[in-house]
């Protein structure tokens, strides 16, 4: 039998968040959301998913806080990571932030199956 891989969403927005959950939850992932960083940090904490799918504009601390917390975690050093974002951040990548160009999604780029696809390619062993 198959270990379900889990992903964790963080996004504000609602809508969003929920649309981006029956997508995973329809392709077989197990899925947790949270519309914060703070609750955000602490669920991938502690359910260790396969594959965070981060927003960088959050109401409390933003994504770049959330990911610089994550990896100070033994565990949160090799997390799979996808920043989310509905502007370009390329000029505002702090220095002390390592995260490929290629891992942050705009959200106006990308479509249902985009991102579906790229979640899978990120979940192949």
């Amino acid at each position: 039998m198959a270990i379900t891989k889990k992903i964790l969403i963080v996004e504000d927005v609602p809508y969003l968040a929920e649309s981006l959950k029956d997508l995973m939850d329809f392709k077989g992932y197990e899925t947790f959301v949270s519309n914060s960083g703070l609750d955000g940090l602490a669920i991938a904490l502690e359910k260790h998913p396969d594959l965070i799918l981060l927003d960088i504009r959050l109401p409390d601390i933003d994504g770049f806080e959330v990911l610089r917390r994550i990896r100070h975690d033994a565990w949160g050093q090799k997390a799979r990571i996808l920043l989310l974002t509905a502007a370009d951040v390329s000029e505002e990548l702090p220095n002390d932030i390592d995260i490929d160009e290629n891992d942050i999604l705009h959200k106006s780029h990308w479509g249902v199956e985009n991102l579906a696809a790229r979640v899978e390619g990120e979940l192949l062993d």
